[in-house]
């Protein structure tokens, strides 16, 4: 398993991995992502179905939306303004402590001068430009997902956000990331898996006795078996 979405990132997945853990916040990057590594693997003598790609996915799961999004405030307040400010600035690689929280990011150096998580600066950047989004509200988006896809909604709502990824080329699978553990895991096994078990999406039993094996992924001939039946 490999992570990171930087160009030698996607040049190592695509040479040696078996499943990619990504983080992309729209259909859009998720599916370039996608075709881009998976166009990679024919050069390495591999077909696409060897390469499983799950981005990361926070789902913040109500009875109701305002249940969710009632959720998804509380989720917020728990982290103290001091510390998200440090976060932010860790993950841009840019001291964000004397600008107003209210106000937009400070022009932010090239993608080339940043000494740190390149893939992850350009999709924090990305997002507050897009959305237009203060500092202190790119805190509540980046903080709590850790920069991975939130989804915000009911049982149904989380369920059709997965359908439309999976189903148009932007996702193998998800890497699911719970806001709390154990009832946020809980709540996505009891509510969410159930509808997307009933839409044909996802196993009713396991597949084999491997993770290798619920992934689809097929087992590699062991290469020092090979060499001892070459010796014999």
């Amino acid at each position: 398993m490999q992570a990171g979405s930087s160009e030698a990132g996607r040049e190592l997945a695509a040479r040696t991995a078996e499943v990619v853990f990504t983080a992309w916040q729209t259909l859009e990057e998720a599916q370039a992502f996608y075709r881009d590594v998976k166009g990679r693997l024919a050069k390495y003598g591999r077909s696409p179905d060897e390469l499983k790609i799950m981005p990361g996915v926070f789902p913040i799961i109500g009875r109701t939306e305002e249940e969710a999004r009632a959720k998804k405030k509380y989720l917020e307040e728990l982290v103290p303004l001091q510390v998200g400010v440090e976060r932010l600035s860790f993950q841009l690689g840019v001291d964000l402590s004397r600008y107003d929280v209210d106000g937009p990011l400070p022009q932010l150096p090239p993608v080339e001068e940043i000494n740190g998580n390149k893939s992850r600066f350009e999709l924090i950047r990305n997002m507050a430009e897009r959305e237009h989004l203060t500092i202190r509200q790119l805190i509540g988006r980046v903080i709590t997902g850790r920069g991975h896809w939130e989804i915000l909604g009911t049982p149904e709502q989380i369920a059709d956000q997965l359908q439309e990824w999976f189903e148009n080329g932007a996702a193998d699978g998800f890497n699911v990331m719970p806001p709390v553990f154990p009832e946020s895991l809980n709540e996505f096994v009891e509510l969410v898996i159930p509808i997307l078990q009933e839409r044909g999406i996802f196993r009713k039993e396991y597949e084999g006795s491997t993770l290798r094996e619920h992934l689809g992924l097929e087992r590699p001939v062991n290469q020092f078996a090979r060499q001892t039946v070459a010796q014999n």
